[in-house]
């Protein structure tokens, strides 16, 4: 179900879009504008696929430990990564970081989150 404005667009299953307002329908000419109004919000949204590296929290509860990753900006913090790129122990102070792939994705576009890249920095990868 998609807004607009105070109105609801559903998609039946032959993927035409009926306009209602609560349980009243509208007629056409309103339902085709909003469907005009739909159509052209489509056509301008645009979707970046950006690689993030950033910290997938691991450990217990009060006992955090961090494995840094290569992941979709768009996933969730623990979801599935693409490539796992080192390990941080804050209350160590320890890490293990793979410096080849971390420079090799930040050479493919991606983008360091600002904890890993001050992690990134004073370890001198960046």
């Amino acid at each position: 179900t998609l807004r607009v404005g105070t109105s609801r667009v559903r998609h039946t299953r032959n993927m035409s879009a009926s306009l209602t307002f609560g349980n009243a329908v509208v007629g056409q000419r309103v339902a085709a504008k909003a469907e005009k109004r739909v159509s052209g919000a489509r056509a301008t949204l645009r979707v970046e696929n950006k690689v993030a590296i950033r910290f997938t929290r691991m450990g217990r509860k009060k006992e955090p430990f961090y494995r840094i990753i290569a992941i979709d900006s768009r996933a969730r913090r623990d979801g599935l990564p693409i490539q796992q790129l080192g390990w941080y122990d804050p209350i160590r102070k320890q890490s293990s970081l793979d410096a080849p792939a971390i420079k090799d994705w930040i050479s493919k576009g991606a983008q360091p989150s600002d904890t890993v890249g001050a992690l990134l920095k004073k370890a001198l990868i960046i």
